[in-house]
């Protein structure tokens, strides 16, 4: 008997995630529920990648931040990307752990190791959507 968990899980093996980021751009929606370790709650931002730096541009905001990332595909459908993003209040630190459930579109867990805002540790999660 399939449950939701195994039928889930069935559906992320069928997809597959991008072998580079390079010339590629993400659109992220962070989880709409506030809490204090999610700040951001609700947050949607395109993520435009290069050879190693990226952009982020926080959508409905003026603000543009600039970083560099590694991006290492665990397997078909995982992911991650360690990001180093140069923040005007100082530097910040976080990875994405990213599945996908098709091959545009999936979950991220995002980590954040260090960074200017409270709290400096914190995660939380969203949805991403890879442009064409």
């Amino acid at each position: 008997v399939a449950t939701a968990a195994t039928a889930a899980a069935a559906a992320a093996a069928d997809c597959t995630l991008p072998t580079t980021l390079e010339q590629r751009q993400f659109t992220n929606l962070s989880d709409p529920l506030y809490a204090p370790d999610n700040p951001n709650a609700g947050r949607m931002v395109q993520v435009s990648f290069g050879a190693s730096g990226y952009t982020l541009a926080i959508l409905g905001t003026d603000l543009q931040l600039h970083g560099i990332y590694r991006y290492t595909r665990l397997a078909p459908h995982t992911a991650e990307i360690e990001m180093t993003e140069a923040h005007p209040a100082g530097a910040a630190r976080y990875t994405l752990l990213l599945t996908c459930q098709s091959d545009r579109q999936g979950r991220f867990i995002y980590t954040q190791h260090d960074g200017p805002i409270a709290p400096r540790q914190r995660q939380n999660s969203g949805h991403w959507t890879l442009q064409p």
